[in-house]
């Protein structure tokens, strides 16, 4: 009675979201793959990258400009000073203003600006396509998610199903019990498998959750939101076997994958990058301009008049005036142009290990390179052979499945005339629910091992259908 009642609980439990499902958002899939490229986490990070690798070659870009600053200061000189010509010492307090503008170019520095900008925009494609990849992976990710739900919420079907078959198996037992047919083993023995397709509905509907709540993750949606993902309708279509030729999908995969290409750049970008080391054993040459003027309140100028004579004081000495801040400035502005060559002669043989470095990163980004094409062609191949076998299975469990439902209609009707037993008519369903259970998986295996093919090969699109 307990374990009934338990069982009746969860069961409540598990028809709780059925109720919320009322008011529940739906999402179809092509919703789903919508959501996961507008706000997957890693997704987004990958976008970063790649403004941020943008921004570098900009940067990099306008090494090639001149650059201007304008610089002003502002500051007072106070103290003691000895006048020696009066033998006294005086307290001196004054001003002093400057500003100025400058420009610097550099006219050649071993090209190593055009080295660094041409590694920059190379970092640049490859960071874009692993965006593209990472954008693949998304979508694959879901695709996986997605018919992981579908292929539980099937099974939740086919348990309910047996569930239901086997209830009615427990009244037809329960009359034949009645009129003496059958013993009453016979229906302890039917009431246990009742409670174990009672049980194994409660697992599928379980799992189903976890996979649900797995989805949820990868669309990064509110956990304590209430949602309905709608089955994408798959067509027979996607049931048909293809044709495929290792050697052409390896080409294919060889031309297509974003994430090889990704790192074909960097290599190119590595060989740049040593330019740029080398760069540092040439000459620089730079292109410098200045212009400013000064003010400081200590500058004095002798007064003269209309005609330009000095004007006395009374004891027939110069009179001295301070200089306004205007005449100043127009006195005292300036200008320069210099010309600077810098050879470099012994540098601690900072540029040598520099370069060495930068050879290195060129040695391991080859090295990645023959990785990555080694771990394309191996799951390329492992993906076709797995294919080979969703093919193979797919078309023997629906072959099993036409035997299994035989074997239980035949069964079924020889205990019902007495002529099999119920452990009999038990073994035989149970191989059905099991069969229906094979065939199931096996459709979507065929189907995700197709889809899995086209991510191996770098064939998805974001902006394609994917059922």
């Amino acid at each position: 009675m307990l374990r009934h009642l338990t069982l009746t609980l969860f069961l409540v439990l598990f028809a709780v979201p059925t109720v919320w499902a009322q008011d529940a958002q739906q999402i179809t899939f092509d919703d789903a793959v919508r959501i996961a490229l507008k706000q997957n986490v890693t997704l987004l990070r990958s976008k970063n990258f790649v403004e941020q690798q943008a921004s570098l070659v900009q940067d990099r870009r306008m090494a090639f400009s001149p650059n201007l600053t304008f610089s002003a200061g502002a500051g007072q000189n106070f103290g003691r000073q000895f006048i020696q010509s009066e033998s006294r010492i005086v307290e001196e307090k004054n001003e002093s203003f400057r500003s100025s503008v400058s420009s610097n170019i550099t006219l050649f520095s071993g090209f190593r600006n055009v080295s660094l900008l041409n590694a920059a925009q190379l970092d640049l494609e490859a960071q874009d396509l692993d965006y593209q990849r990472q954008e693949q992976t998304v979508i694959f990710n879901v695709m996986s998610q997605y018919l992981t739900l579908i292929e539980r919420g099937e099974q939740i079907s086919i348990q309910e199903e047996n569930l239901e078959s086997q209830r009615q198996q427990l009244a037809q037992i329960e009359e034949f019990v009645n009129v003496g047919s059958r013993p009453i083993s016979d229906l302890y023995q039917q009431q246990a498998q009742a409670a174990n397709a009672e049980l194994t509905l409660l697992e599928a509907q379980r799992l189903y959750q976890l996979a649900e709540v797995a989805l949820i993750n990868t669309l990064q949606l509110d956990p304590f939101g209430a949602y309905e993902f709608m089955l994408p309708e798959i067509s027979d279509s996607e049931l048909v076997p293809a044709q495929y030729d290792v050697r052409d999908m390896l080409q294919t995969a060889f031309g297509t994958r974003a994430d090889l290409k990704s790192q074909e750049s960097r290599i190119t970008a590595s060989l740049s990058d040593i330019k740029a080391s080398r760069a540092s054993y040439f000459p620089n040459i730079s292109l410098g301009f200045g212009y400013g003027s000064s003010w400081n309140s200590a500058i004095q100028d002798v007064l003269r008049d209309a005609g330009g004579n000095i004007v006395p004081d009374a004891n027939g000495d110069p009179i001295f005036s301070n200089v306004s801040f205007s005449d100043q400035l127009d006195r005292n502005r300036g200008g320069n142009v210099s010309l600077s060559l810098s050879v470099p002669i012994f540098d601690r043989l900072s540029t040598k290990n520099a370069t060495q470095r930068a050879k290195i990163q060129y040695d391991n980004a080859k090295l990645d390179l023959e990785n990555l094409q080694q771990n394309i062609a191996l799951q390329v191949r492992q993906a076709y052979l797995d294919y080979l076998t969703a093919d193979k299975s797919l078309e023997v469990t629906e072959k099993q499945l036409i035997s299994a439902e035989q074997a239980l209609t035949a069964d079924q009707e020889r205990y019902n005339v007495g002529a099999a037993t119920l452990v009999e008519l038990s073994q035989s369903r149970a191989s059905f629910v099991q069969a229906q259970s094979d065939q199931n998986q096996a459709r979507f295996d065929f189907i995700f091992q197709k889809k899995l093919i086209d991510y191996y090969l770098g064939n998805l699109n974001p902006s394609e259908d994917l059922f």
